[in-house]
């Protein structure tokens, strides 16, 4: 005996769970989709300020200033020089408010005045490094030679000895940094030409400074 039909409502509710089903098929095959994402981002700034480096002088007791052109701070070396004569001459290096420290290096001198060729050339010194009463005991005992040694001088255009290195003490950022000190030891040798007598000649040291 034949199946009799299902009825039309119970073919319409199978219909319906067949779309349902299928509707979840193509649901689930898209459960590998990438999704999309919530973003945030964070930002940092740096300033950035060039330190300050910058240097004065004081020569023979002057005051401090900034001689950064020759032939800056002049100071004459008293006394009139005779064969094994030596005369003292102070020069102060320090660091202006506010800068950072550094070294400090000095060149071999210029040459100048009338008798360049004769009284300056014939002329010999010595540097140590004082801060204290710039004569001839700062030159005994065990100080720092930057030119010279206990037992040896150089011609006045000679700079610094080898190996040599001379510090500048960094500033506050209201006070310049504590000095750094050279005492000069200027000699007219023993056995100097007779013909040098009532001769002039003037020596420009320069001192370069470099931020450390």
């Amino acid at each position: 005996m034949p199946l009799e039909p299902p009825p039309r409502s119970r073919r319409v509710r199978a219909l319906r769970l067949r779309a349902v089903l299928a509707a979840g098929v193509v649901l689930g095959s898209g459960a590998g989709m990438t999704l999309a994402s919530w973003t945030d981002v964070e930002y940092g700034t740096g300033s950035f300020t060039g330190s300050v480096f910058a240097t004065e002088s004081s020569v023979g007791g002057s005051a401090y200033a900034a001689n950064a052109t020759a032939p800056g701070a002049t100071a004459t070396i008293s006394g009139a020089f005779a064969p094994g004569v030596s005369a003292y001459l102070p020069v102060l290096i320090r660091t202006t408010a506010a800068s950072v420290a550094g070294t400090v290096t000095l060149n071999g001198a210029t040459l100048g005045g009338t008798d360049a060729a004769t009284l300056g050339v014939a002329l010999v010194y010595r540097v140590v490094r004082t801060t204290a009463t710039c004569a001839a005991s700062a030159f005994s005992g065990t100080p720092v030679f930057v030119v010279g040694s206990a037992g040896t001088t150089r011609p006045l255009t000679a700079g610094q000895e080898t190996g040599v290195v001379n510090p500048l003490a960094a500033a506050t950022a209201g006070a310049p940094g504590s000095p750094t000190g050279f005492c000069f030891e200027v000699t007219l040798p023993t056995g100097a030409a007779n013909s040098l007598q009532h001769k002039s000649a003037s020596a420009t040291w320069q001192f370069t400074a470099v931020s450390g």
